[in-house]
């Protein structure tokens, strides 16, 4: 099942939880920029949002070798990684071929990720728990088909 149908899907299923996406596909750049701002914040975090690849490795030991880097070179150097890693076929983020949402819930009454995240599950979704996001707390739902 396409990744929008599933999340329409559980909108649907619960109602009461306002759910709405907020990121879809993005370009390198602006995946350059989210990686680099959650690594500038906080390294645990984003150690803990990323996979362990090489792509990520090499961006956690540049921030480390450059503590004085502005967020416009770590950015700049975080896209030639980005770049670098895809060639070698490596997946960044699957925001990058437009196979990931970021979804958030507008209800107070929001649901765990117990009640949830078996049914995006079941219909072939996979969440990510991103409660601690730089930028807000968010799900990030991909596709596991």
């Amino acid at each position: 099942m396409p990744l929008d149908q599933i999340i329409a899907t559980v909108q649907q299923e619960f109602p009461h939880a306002g759910i709405r996406i907020t990121g879809r596909a993005r370009t390198i750049q602006r995946q350059a920029e989210l990686m680099a701002q959650r690594r500038i914040a906080d390294r645990r975090q984003f150690l803990r949002t990323y996979r362990h690849t090489q792509h990520v490795t090499e961006m956690d030991h540049w921030v480390t070798r450059h503590p004085r880097a502005s967020e416009q070179e770590t950015v700049a150097e975080f896209v030639q990684i980005i770049q670098r890693a895809r060639r070698r076929g490596a997946t960044v983020s699957n925001h990058l071929s437009d196979d990931a949402r970021d979804i958030v819930f507008q209800s107070a009454e929001q649901p765990s990720k117990t009640e949830f995240a078996p049914r995006l599950n079941e219909l072939g979704g996979h969440v990510i728990d991103e409660h601690d996001a730089v930028g807000g707390a968010h799900w990030h739902v991909d596709s596991t088909i």
